[in-house]
């Protein structure tokens, strides 16, 4: 029987203190994983990232 994957991805949201929206960008881009899990504003739980595709 063929197997297939399914990406699931888990978003958060996360409030980051910035003068505009370009250094809160680049304030966001550089996070690490700890303040992301850190802050724990909403999270939104996981989503399907991909459709199945189809594992050879």
């Amino acid at each position: 029987m063929p197997r297939y994957e399914v990406e699931f991805a888990s978003f958060r949201k996360v409030t980051i203190e910035a003068e505009t929206e370009a250094q809160a960008n680049d304030k966001a881009a550089v996070m690490e994983d700890e303040d992301i899990e850190r802050d724990r504003f909403e999270t939104t739980g996981y989503m399907i990232w991909n459709e199945a595709t189809e594992v050879k």
